[in-house]
């Protein structure tokens, strides 16, 4: 990579922090598994005097979260336990209603399972206090566990698998249906088969007391300001609820850039990494963003680049092998096995998302370019 432009990469990210485009940021460029940046700027907290922020701050990685799910879904199908092409009701009982049988995990993984999340949550206010709510197992959230419950019965927006609609609810199945088959809750399962075995010793569904100061903090009254609470901290939400740091986030990377393995860590087989990141839903469009998109390219858990994605925040100089995931708040994470990069972007956005002049795909243009070789 030109060192020069690299430079250039680390002078922008301290521009925008210092241009007030956003008050935290914290970046990490690797290639060919080799960090060239790793830089942090602003400040941990809102407040006067809040220390500076560093590069091992924790941040909320909202929808991000949906790949760390994935790859525990995934692990499952390896073991033998889960089956992609097998019905939901299969392994959720409860799930009924007119075309529910159709439904199959694997539309979960790729938002294509006919759910549209507004839909979902109407009904689910409209059914509240008129029903009652079994207890949760010991492995589930009380919370989690009345949301789902809640919303089993709720109808399809669309037959599954004809179009995608981003489903925070569909996500929430993938994770429930993670915890049946496991008989583990989600934070102990991608604790012991994911962050453990990588070091992703900052990672977790449920952020431990002796870390949370380590936690970036949003101003009160801004639209992210919500996930500075608590109970945010503490309920393991298999579509938005995990924390973790820009470098932990990075391992996840690299080992999907190794096809599965880091170091001597075995996570994920080749094929599973191969089925993950590539597109699952050719020909399938999505409502998303406010546009219509004719091939909304999705894979297991990644955002997939292919010929026609036309996200603003991928940036234009992707590979069409490239793969990432972003969350509201301005996180990302990309892969880009053609330019063997791997790319963190986390920052701690004031505006709504979607916010247009959140610089990541300007960031990760000028990374793709930094690269002089391939």
């Amino acid at each position: 990579m030109s060192a020069q432009r690299v430079e250039h990469v680390v002078n922008l990210a301290k521009g925008w922090v210092d241009g007030g485009v956003t008050p935290a940021l914290v970046i990490l460029v690797a290639r060919r598994g080799v960090i060239v940046a790793h830089e942090a700027f602003g400040r941990l907290t809102p407040e006067p005097h809040s220390p500076s922020l560093e590069c091992d701050t924790i941040f909320p990685l909202t929808s991000l979260t949906k790949p760390l799910t994935a790859t525990a879904a995934m692990i499952l199908v390896e073991d033998g336990s889960l089956g992609l092409n097998r019905p939901v009701s299969e392994y959720i009982p409860e799930f009924v209603g007119e075309g529910k049988d159709a439904v199959m995990v694997h539309h979960l993984l790729t938002h294509t399972s006919g759910f549209r999340d507004e839909d979902v949550e109407a009904y689910t206010e409209k059914k509240k206090g008129s029903v009652e709510i079994p207890p949760p197992d010991e492995t589930q959230h009380p919370q989690i566990n009345e949301y789902l419950f809640l919303g089993y019965d709720a109808p399809l927006w669309k037959p599954p698998g004809s179009e995608m609609s981003y489903s925070n609810y569909g996500y929430n199945l993938l994770g429930e249906i993670v915890r049946r088959v496991s008989r583990r809750s989600l934070a102990d399962l991608t604790r012991e088969r994911i962050f453990e075995p990588l070091g992703m010793e900052d990672t977790d569904y449920i952020v431990p007391d002796a870390v949370r100061h380590r936690i970036v903090r949003r101003l009160a009254d801004t639209p992210h300001a919500w996930l500075n609470n608590r109970e945010v901290q503490e309920t393991p939400w298999s579509s938005w609820g995990a924390f973790s740091t820009a470098m932990d986030m990075a391992i996840l990377g690299q080992m999907f850039l190794n096809r599965g393995i880091y170091g001597d860590t075995l996570i994920l087989s080749p094929a599973s990494v191969a089925a993950m990141t590539r597109n699952q839903i050719p020909g399938i469009g999505a409502q998303f963003m406010g546009a219509f998109h004719p091939e909304a390219s999705w894979g297991f858990g990644w955002d997939i680049e292919g010929t026609t994605n036309s996200q603003y925040y991928n940036g234009t100089l992707y590979s069409l092998n490239a793969f990432g995931h972003g969350g509201v708040g301005a996180v990302r994470l990309w892969v880009d096995p053609v330019y063997e990069i791997v790319g963190v972007y986390f920052s701690a956005s004031l505006e709504p998302f979607p916010a247009h002049y959140t610089p990541s795909d300007l960031f990760i243009n000028a990374v793709t370019a930094a690269v002089v070789d391939v």
